[in-house]
C-alpha cells in the first residue's frame, strides 16, 4: 500500500466485429396465398364464368327497360306490378342463376376431359368435389325459376323451357355443331324474353342471338374443337342461323305495328346506334384476337363478346331516345369491364408468381 487511491479496473475495449459480409439474396418468387375463404369466392366465380354473366343481365334489362317505356305493354307484370328496382334485382336473380346452372353443369358432364385438357379448372383442379357443384346448379336453376315468378305464368314457362335447352345443349347439343352453335345463341335470345315474352320489337333480340352464334363459332374454331368447321357442317350452320332469323324477325311482325314491331319513337338513330355498335366490336375483336394464341383469342372474344351485349342495349335505347337508360346500361357495361379486369388479375395471382411488368 503506498497510500494512493487505487484506480477501478478498467474493461476491456469491446472486440470489433467482424464487418458483414454482403447479403446474397436468391431469387425468389413471391406466392400470392389467398385466404381460404376467398379461394373459395374464386373457385365459384372461375366455375360459373361470373363475368360473363353481366352480358346475360343486360339482355333482360333491356328488355325490361323498354317494356316499361311503351305503353302498349302496361298489362304486364313486369309493367305495372314490379316496381323497376324489384324487375331489374329479379332479372339478376334469373340471369344468374340460369348462367350458373348452365356453366355447373357443363363442367360435371365436361369432367373427363377436363381432366385431361384442362386441368387448370377448378373441378379437376380438386378445389370443389363434384358434390358441391351438383348443389350449385340445383340451387342455381331453383333460383332462376323462382326469380322468374313475378314475370308472370308465361315468363315462368319460358324460364322452364330456357334451362331445357340448356340441359340439352351441355348433354348433347353442343357435341354437333350445326346444332350447339345456333342453341347457343337461341338460349341467350330466350333468356333475355322472359321478362316480355310478348315482346314484338324483336331486332333487339336477334341482334344479341346474331352476335353470341357469331361468337360461338369463332371459339369453336379458335379452339379447334372436333369436328372442325368446314364444308357441309358450315353450311347447316348458317341455315340454321337464316332459319331462327326468320322465326324471330317473323315472330315479331306477325304482332304487327300496334304491338309494337317497330317502336313507337322509331327515328334514323334507331337502328344507327346498334350498327356502330356492331362495327365497333369487330375493329375491337380484331384487334384482341390478332397476333396471339388460338385460345387466348377465344378466351377474349367470349369475354369483351359478353361485355358487348351491354353496349348493344345501351345503343338500342339511344336510338329509341331512352338517353338515361342508355346512359345506365353504359355504366353497367364499364363495370362488368373493371369486375372482369379484377378477377382476371386476382385469378392470375392466385395461380403464378407475383411480377414485374414491362
Amino acid at each position: 500500500m503506498n497510500g494512493t487511491a487505487s484506480s477501478p479496473p478498467q474493461k476491456a475495449a469491446p472486440r470489433p466485429s467482424a464487418p458483414k459480409s454482403p447479403v446474397r439474396c436468391r431469387p425468389a418468387t413471391i406466392q400470392f396465398v389467398a385466404a381460404p375463404f376467398l379461394t373459395r369466392i374464386l373457385t365459384a366465380f372461375q366455375l360459373t364464368r361470373v363475368t360473363l354473366v353481366f352480358g346475360a343481365i343486360s339482355d333482360i334489362w333491356f328488355t325490361i327497360l323498354y317494356t316499361r317505356s311503351d305503353d302498349r305493354y302496361n298489362y304486364l307484370p313486369v309493367f305495372g306490378d314490379l316496381s323497376l328496382p324489384g324487375a331489374l334485382i329479379a332479372a339478376v336473380f334469373v340471369s344468374t342463376g340460369l348462367f350458373a346452372f348452365a356453366t355447373s353443369l357443363n363442367d360435371l358432364l365436361d369432367l373427363r376431359h377436363d381432366t385431361a385438357f384442362s386441368p387448370q379448372r377448378p373441378l379437376p383442379a380438386g378445389r370443389i368435389r363434384s358434390s358441391q357443384v351438383i348443389v350449385i346448379a340445383i340451387g342455381s336453376l331453383l333460383v332462376a325459376m323462382a326469380a322468374s315468378v313475378p314475370f308472370g305464368t308465361r315468363g315462368l314457362l319460358l324460364a322452364v323451357f330456357t334451362a331445357a335447352a340448356i340441359l340439352f345443349y351441355d348433354a348433347a347439343g353442343k357435341h354437333v355443331p350445326a346444332v350447339g352453335l345456333v342453341l347457343a345463341g337461341l338460349i341467350h335470345a330466350a333468356q333475355m324474353m322472359i321478362a316480355n315474352v310478348e315482346l314484338a320489337f324483336t331486332f333487339p333480340v336477334w341482334l344479341i342471338f346474331t352476335h353470341t352464334m357469331v361468337i360461338a363459332t369463332f371459339v369453336y374454331r379458335f379452339e379447334q374443337k372436333r369436328p372442325p368447321l368446314a364444308g357441309r357442317t358450315l353450311i347447316a350452320v348458317w341455315i340454321g342461323w337464316l332459319a331462327w332469323s326468320v322465326v324471330i324477325l317473323g315472330l315479331g311482325a306477325s304482332r304487327g305495328a300496334e304491338a309494337g314491331f317497330l317502336p313507337e319513337h322509331l327515328g334514323a338513330d334507331t337502328f344507327l346506334y346498334p350498327v356502330l355498335a356492331v362495327i365497333a366490336f369487330v375493329i375491337l375483336a380484331w384487334r384482341k384476337t390478332s397476333g396471339v394464341e388460338p385460345s387466348t383469342a377465344a378466351e377474349k372474344l367470349k369475354r369483351y363478346g359478353s361485355i358487348w351485349q351491354g353496349i348493344y342495349a345501351a345503343a338500342w335505347l339511344a336510338g329509341i331516345g331512352l338517353w338515361p337508360e342508355a346512359l345506365g346500361m353504359t355504366a353497367f357495361a364499364a363495370l362488368g369491364f373493371v369486375v372482369m379486369t379484377i378477377l382476371k388479375e386476382v385469378n392470375g395471382l392466385n395461380s403464378s408468381p407475383i411480377s414485374y411488368r414491362y
